[in-house]
């Protein structure tokens, strides 16, 4: 349990398959570090949010009189209605309304994961590496082109762009950990060519998440590749500009959108059905984004899911005007946004995803020793596997892989434990000087 100043004689333990719209979460039976619920406390407002306490626990605590019970009725009522329906995840669906004959909306995606298949890996994270990383920097030098082909013949290659997302695709059905690691290589100069090729690959690993067929993954990966491609319109002084925008600016910075579409518009070899999330991807589901300011009615699904994964990226990214925030810390924002900037059950299941400390991300443990975060279990993101490349003293060191989950499960975890997140940059790391088969040695602490 992780708050202790929670008054105990207010909550009541319910079984976590019971939980209601309304109900106010206080505590879980599980460290909330290792969900996607990233504030220790909430009103349960949202059918996604039911099903991950479903997934991940056995029972909650939750408020006997509920805290604002989300805008619902008391949760706690029994009705008719619910006695009457015997399956509890379909007696929720039904009082939100998800599956109601007036919902004309296609069934979110998010909502319906169980209904398909997962992808189990064919590679450990280690042999897919090598080829993860060859893969990656041919990429770059293909995503070079399409955007010199942007700028000066005014249209886009798409059979390179698909080629280029079909290398992707492979390297995350066979691992996706290892391509993931590579989307923390940032250069701040190589801003707009990184962040197509990073919003890519989290379009593509969430496809996988969302277990998408791999054609699906295909498309969701192209509209991420290509979700930005009108910022190559934008001149560079405005770009690469320091100082805040000027209304003028900041105006044709909103534009990037438009002039996107209009590329794909004129592309002749099948690009336009990606055009609706090149330009919907800064609309908001509160319908306050732009270019259109849509409701979230008209959003289709694949525009929902690229406006998270282009927000995350951008927020992680260092600019010339701006550090980038740490993976946690980008996350946090999306959670404090979900529901009105962006849509909450696909925003749920990202977070999960890519929960506190994914591949690439450099940590300072409890006992001041500094690893990089290798791979974590899907169910156990708080206790990755990493490699501990500085001692206690900051001093550089032969790297040792240390498997969290594994200490964990003996009840030696607790001084290895992750501490803090650090920026890439701090004590001299930088993961491009770590190549992974560097990082493997035979030294390891595991169990």
């Amino acid at each position: 349990m992780d708050n202790k100043f929670l008054d105990r004689s207010s909550l009541i333990r319910v079984p976590a398959n019971e939980v209601k719209i309304g109900m106010f979460v206080a505590e879980l039976d599980r460290t909330w570090l290792g969900t996607p619920f990233l504030t220790q406390g909430f009103s349960v407002t949202s059918l996604t949010e039911i099903k991950k306490l479903r997934e991940l626990c056995t029972h909650v605590f939750v408020e006997k009189q509920g805290r604002s019970w989300a805008g619902k009725k008391d949760p706690f009522a029994r009705d008719a209605d619910r006695l009457n329906t015997t399956n509890p995840f379909q007696r929720e669906s039904l009082e939100t309304g998800i599956f109601s004959q007036q919902n004309h909306e296609k069934q979110s995606l998010a909502l319906t994961i169980g209904e398909r298949k997962p992808h189990e890996p064919t590679s450990s994270v280690f042999e897919e590496h090598q080829p993860a990383r060859k893969i990656y920097f041919e990429s770059r030098k293909m995503m070079a082109c399409l955007l010199k082909q942007a700028r000066v013949e005014n249209q886009i290659d798409i059979q390179l762009a698909k080629q280029l997302v079909a290398g992707f695709v492979q390297s995350i059905l066979r691992h996706p950990d290892a391509l993931l690691w590579m989307t923390r290589l940032k250069e701040p100069k190589q801003y707009l060519l990184e962040h197509c090729l990073h919003t890519s690959i989290h379009a593509i690993n969430f496809g996988r998440v969302l277990r998408l067929n791999e054609n699906e993954m295909m498309r969701l990966g192209l509209h991420g590749l290509l979700a930005d491609l009108g910022m190559i319109k934008i001149p560079l002084d405005i770009l690469f500009k320091k100082e805040a925008l000027t209304d003028e600016e900041s105006k044709l910075m909103k534009k990037h959108p438009m002039l996107g579409r209009d590329l794909l518009m004129k592309s002749k070899d099948g690009g336009r059905y990606a055009a609706d999330a090149v330009i919907n991807h800064h609309e908001r589901f509160d319908s306050k984004g732009y270019p259109r300011g849509l409701s979230a009615k008209t959003l289709p699904q694949t525009s929902r899911i690229i406006s998270i994964i282009d927000a995350y990226d951008a927020m992680v990214s260092p600019r010339v005007y701006a550090e980038g925030k740490s993976p946690l810390q980008a996350l946090q924002q999306i959670y404090r946004h979900r529901g009105k900037q962006f849509d909450g059950d696909f925003a749920l299941e990202f977070i999960h995803a890519m929960g506190p400390y994914p591949p690439g991300s450099i940590v300072e443990l409890k006992n001041g020793c500094v690893g990089i975060v290798l791979m974590s279990d899907p169910k156990y993101r708080q206790l990755p596997q990493l490699s501990v490349v500085l001692d206690s003293e900051k001093h550089a060191q032969k790297p040792i892989f240390v498997d969290l989950l594994a200490l964990d499960r003996v009840g030696e975890a607790e001084e290895c434990l992750v501490h803090r997140v650090l920026k890439h940059g701090d004590y001299g790391i930088d993961i491009k000087d770590f190549p992974v088969n560097e990082l493997l040695t035979d030294t390891v602490l595991s169990t």
